[in-house]
């Protein structure tokens, strides 16, 4: 069988059974296609000696720097290692008896609530009304809820919870504390942002990365900016001297890169514009709309982890979701890349939709390295011999 993968990007899983990530179309992970911009990485390699220093326990000096660039005092923000610790921070800062969770998204916000016995409530939205909230619901829900757990824009879905409604939510709820996920919300086209707002309600926690626009998962740097209290119980639950001294100089250099962030979200428009037209023209596909780097995908005729399987022996790696909540094993998850990399994408969806091969012949392209080897073990796989 196929192995489980509870995230994009875990390609040692693959390597595990024999398959080489080496020559992949990774599509699994949703990262900035564009890479880091060479002026960090450049940046880093001149200063790779300090790893033989120890970084600042605060990441004092980029917090400084981001209350600078946010209009945020430095009291009301938190530096992490990724936004991932954080959220576990707020669960274990908060002890939230109730939290609700809108699903699908992120399974790290429930595995961090189950971790602190706090009791979860799963808000479901459905594919058949676009993920669209319905805010009667929703309201009766967070009467009865400590913690609110919303990724804006979401993952998988790419959907997005307008400003001005998501602000009004906070305001009519003052007990319930909302935490406000934007991870992706740089790749949106529509300004969502709520950190500026921060210092307007206190029952308000904005989590931002620095991973998927500027494409470092591997440096790991995130931050929360919250209320003054809220923000000090989070700074007592991440340990001192967490982001390591490259990571917290790649932020101070990273938040000077305004044109690099608006050029990423202009291409990534166009590209997902691209991808959104392609995949629908492939019969039994429907791609959802999307405010992120990603698009969601419902196939009616093959299961996603089949779908993974076949187009694994093209060399080409997607998320298959079944494993998020209010999801089945019909729907998986791609990331927008660059144009080529798109149109090998649909050219292999429409392949495998309909049984044919590419005119090129097997192993056209990228694929063409990894196409043996790939079948015979994919075979396997789903003959269950592995």
């Amino acid at each position: 069988m196929m192995p489980i993968f509870e995230h994009g990007g875990e390609l040692e899983k693959l390597e595990r059974l024999g398959i080489s990530p080496e020559n992949l179309l990774d599509f699994s992970v949703n990262l900035n296609p564009l890479g880091p911009p060479e002026e960090l990485l450049r940046t880093l390699r001149e200063r790779i000696s300090e790893i033989a220093l120890y970084p600042e326990p605060r990441s004092e000096a980029l917090v400084a720097k981001l209350s600078e660039k946010l209009k945020v005092p430095r009291g009301n923000l938190v530096v992490s290692n990724g936004s991932n610790q954080l959220i576990y921070a707020v669960y274990r800062a908060l002890r939230p008896g109730r939290a609700l969770i809108l699903q699908p998204t992120f399974s790290e916000y429930r595995k961090a609530a189950a971790l602190c016995g706090t009791y979860i409530i799963d808000f479901v939205l459905s594919p058949e009304d676009g993920f669209s909230v319905p805010l009667e619901e929703l309201h009766k829900a967070l009467e009865s809820s400590d913690l609110a757990f919303i990724c804006n824009p979401n993952n998988p879905t790419g959907s997005l919870l307008e400003r001005e409604l998501l602000l009004a939510l906070v305001r009519r709820f003052p007990d319930t504390t909302f935490v406000v996920d934007e991870a992706f919300s740089d790749f949106s086209d529509v300004p969502s942002s709520v950190v500026g707002n921060v210092l307007e309600f206190e029952n308000l926690v904005v989590l931002r990365s620095f991973t998927k626009i500027f494409s470092i998962p591997g440096l790991r740097l995130g931050y929360a900016a919250a209320g003054e209290n809220v923000a000090s119980a989070l700074r007592e639950q991440i340990e001192p001297w967490s982001v390591n001294r490259l990571s917290q100089l790649a932020g101070e250099i990273v938040l000077e890169f305004e044109r690099f962030v608006e050029q990423t979200r202009g291409f990534i428009s166009e590209e997902r514009d691209f991808l959104f037209s392609g995949i629908s023209k492939v019969e039994g596909l429907s791609p959802f709309p999307s405010h992120a780097n990603f698009l969601l995908v419902r196939c009616e005729a093959l299961g996603a982890s089949s779908l993974q399987a076949r187009l694994l022996e093209k060399g080409i790696f997607v998320r298959d979701c079944s494993n998020f909540v209010g999801l089945d094993g019909h729907f998986f998850r791609v990331a927008v890349r660059k144009r080529e990399e798109n149109e090998r994408l649909i050219s292999a969806l429409s392949e495998v939709a309909d049984g044919s091969e590419s005119p090129h012949g097997p192993g056209h392209g990228l694929a063409r390295r990894q196409e043996p080897d790939n079948h015979r073990i994919v075979q396997d796989i789903l003959s269950g011999r592995i």
